[in-house]
Parts: structure tokens; sequence; C-alpha cells
């Protein structure tokens, strides 16, 4: 049985109902359902908590997919030119920002950078349970008249709604996977982003990926059975792909059940392998003009329920190479949603796959 059909038969349990937005809005946006869950905007407090990757030199230096930027993708709030900032540091520095400049109160802890399931259980336990506790400290200490009580410290009645972590599918297993449902069952809402790319091996081959789709697909099925959230990462444009393998991709990913999406447009990051690679002659990128019908192609194919992050990269300009323009991402979102209109269509259209009965 091949890796498509593995998932697909692994996925159907896993479908489930889209958040109650607006009629109007053909997306299932993340940030709606969250808002429908938890009744106000829930933002993600973006965290560097010192791992490196698995084919990583361990200072972080040398290696990497070959699309990676050398600083792991952390939040423009949290890049620094000097050494990586304590956790309470960069905690600290998320909440002022977000409390000051979007008067947030709900939050999600956010494992961002590089891969952070890269260490032991033990060890995840203690960097996951110290955060945390940081976390409540920094808030207590920016907010001194919300006292919060310890038993909600745990809980998604708090301002701290659960934990999201990013990290490879050849870097979860079934005891990480039990580590991290540990906080769900103590009643915060945790999601693993796990890193696929691309749906076909001889592009992860190309982009140094040291992992196959079946190694996602076990991952995925781990997840699931720990009833954990599962957030794909899905890269378009990535050289050598064509669009029917792009849309193939977002197939794959639907037969799997995720309950999110986070669609990267490729971009040729300073640092990185491909930039090496760009200055060589050796790689172009897809023009953004193409990106709306594309997206709407995917979209079409996930279920309803699948939660949208993002539907493009978010890179400053200095931090990359800019073949052609990047497109604003509130200006992408409106393309995608006005030709999904033109077509009479919505996320989920043509998704093939059925509920359990």
């Amino acid at each position: 049985m091949n890796n498509h059909k593995v998932a697909k038969e692994r996925g159907r349990a896993a479908v489930h109902m889209p958040c109650d937005q607006k009629k109007t809005s053909r997306i299932n946006w993340q940030s709606q359902c969250l808002k429908a869950r938890y009744g106000e905007h829930v933002w993600r407090l973006g965290i560097d908590a010192g791992f490196t990757c698995p084919h990583r030199s361990p200072d972080r230096q040398e290696g990497g997919c070959r699309f990676c930027a050398p600083d792991g993708n952390i939040s423009a709030y949290q890049k620094t030119k000097t050494s990586v900032p304590t956790i309470a540091q960069q905690i600290e520095r998320a909440l002022i920002f977000t409390q000051r400049r979007y008067h947030a109160n709900a939050f999600f802890l956010y494992f961002q950078a590089y891969t952070c399931t890269n260490a032991s259980t033990e060890k995840l336990a203690q960097i996951y349970g110290n955060a945390i506790d940081v976390f409540w400290q920094t808030y207590e200490k920016l907010n001194p008249t919300h006292h919060i009580p310890p038993e909600l410290h745990t809980s998604s009645k708090g301002p701290l709604k659960g934990i999201i972590v990013s990290t490879r599918p050849d870097c979860f297993d079934q005891e990480k996977a039990k580590l991290l449902a540990a906080y769900m069952e103590q009643g915060m809402e945790v999601w693993v982003e796990l890193g696929l790319q691309s749906a076909h091996d001889q592009t992860l081959s190309f982009i140094r990926r040291n992992h196959g789709v079946n190694v996602f697909v076990d991952a995925m099925d781990i997840a699931q059975r720990n009833h954990l959230k599962r957030t794909v990462h899905l890269m378009l444009g990535l050289p050598g792909e064509s669009r029917a393998m792009m849309i193939e991709t977002a197939r794959l990913v639907a037969n799997t059940g995720a309950e999110g999406v986070k669609f990267h447009d490729f971009r040729i990051v300073k640092g990185s392998a491909f930039a090496r690679g760009f200055l060589a002659g050796e790689i172009t990128a897809m023009h953004p003009s193409r990106l709306p019908s594309l997206l709407a192609d995917c979209l079409e194919v996930l279920p309803p329920s699948t939660e949208i992050v993002r539907l493009s990269a978010d890179f400053r300009p200095e931090e990359s190479i800019n073949i052609h323009q990047p497109m604003d991402k509130h200006i992408l979102a409106r393309l995608v949603e006005a030709e999904l209109a033109r077509r009479d269509s919505f996320q989920g259209r043509m998704f093939t796959g059925r509920r359990p009965t």
C-alpha cells in the first residue's frame, strides 16, 4: 500500500467539523476557530528553547535543510544579533510586544525554532515545564492586578491556552507524544507542528530533509492515537515540483485528517543552502502571481474542518533574496478568497474523504 493510501486509511477517523465562522468565509481560518473556542484572539509567543536539528551541527551553524534559515525561523520580535536570550527574557519580550501592540490576553507558548522534540523525553519535560512556569512568573509580574488561581495554570480557562511544539517527523515518537498528551490531560490545548513540505520523496531528498514520506505518515499516526492536534507545514514552489505535485501533497495531508495546515511559499533565505545555489545560478522561484490559484486548488482538496494557520511565508525584506517581490500576506489572503468566490467554491469542495459512520 502506498503512502497516500496509508494516510487515507489512518486519517479518516480524525476528520472533524469546521469551527463556526461567518458564512461568507470560504476558508477555515485557525484564528477564527481559536476565537470561537476561547472568545478572543489567541496569540503565539514564539520562543527558541535551545534545540538544534538532527542534521545540524551542535552549535546550529552548519547543516540543515536546504531552505532553512540560519536562525531556525524564530519570530521577528525574538531575533537578536547576539547570543540567544534566556527563556525568561524571550517570554517577557513576547508578552510585552503582544500586550502593548495587540492588547493580547490569551496565548500559546510556541516552541518554534529548530526541532523542538530533539532531546530525550526527560529533557523535554524539563524544558516544557520550565517554560510554562516562567510564563506564569512573567505574566504575573507584567500584570500584577490579574490574579490567576494556581489551579488554572495548566488549564485553558486561564490566559495560557496551551502549547505548540514545532518539530520534524523523524524526531517524534510514542514517548514524546505521551508527554505532550499529559499537558492536554491537564486542560491545555496541545498542537504538534510537523514539517512535511512535500509528499514526494525525490523532493524531500533534494531539499535534504533526510526522511521520507512514510516517516511523516507514521508520526501523524502516533500523534493522532495520542489525541494531539496536528499542523502540517507545506511548501509551495519548491524547485522541480509541478502544480500537480503540489496539489498531490495537499491531498496526502488531507487523507491524514490533519487538524491544521501551514502553507509557505518557497523563499530563498539568506544564509541557506538554497541561497548559495541561487548565487551559483542553480535555483529560481515561482512567481507570486501563481499563488492565489494554486492555494485555491490546495484548499479545495483539504477537509473543510482543517484549520488554516497561514498561506505564505513571513520574512523581513532583508532576510531573503527576492527574485520576485513577495506578495503581502493580507493581499494574498484576499486574492485567494476572491479566487474561491470566482469559482463559487470553498475549502473542502473537492475533498474525497468520508466521515466515519
